[in-house]
């Protein structure tokens, strides 16, 4: 898998990435990044919001970014893996790519998002999207 990381200096098309990582190095590298204070930097510049993105294919897929909010930060994230989606209305289910999204999470949310899609744990990655 490989990772990719935006801080707040860079464009929108701009990311630094490192590639062929294993999952322990995913974890430790969203412990690593300065959250704190690339969030706070971003609010300063407005320039991009620091992100930390895992991709694996088209397929598999998580992005969590963070905004700086009354000098709490708080994480943006939307993940994708392949597993059963409804089709005809919610009548039916099919196999596709499942794609979730969430507009708040604590930095311990976030890292749990994270551990939960490395570990393939959809079933309760699903739940944890849905604040359940």
């Amino acid at each position: 898998m490989d990772l990719n990381f935006q801080y707040a200096h860079n464009s929108h098309d701009e990311s630094e990435t490192k590639a062929n990582v294993r999952s322990e190095q995913a974890l430790q590298a969203f412990d690593d990044f300065d959250w704190q204070g690339e969030s706070e930097k971003a609010l300063k510049i407005q320039k991009c919001a620091p992100t930390l993105s895992v991709t694996e294919d088209n397929k598999h897929l998580i992005w969590l970014s963070s905004v700086a909010d009354g000098g709490t930060i708080q994480f943006v994230s939307e993940c994708s893996f392949p597993g059963e989606v409804s089709s005809w209305f919610g009548l039916s289910k099919k196999q596709g790519v499942v794609h979730l999204h969430v507009d708040w999470f604590s930095l311990n949310q976030a890292r749990t998002a994270l551990e939960l899609y490395l570990k393939r744990n959809y079933e309760q990655l699903k739940r944890h999207y849905k604040g359940l």
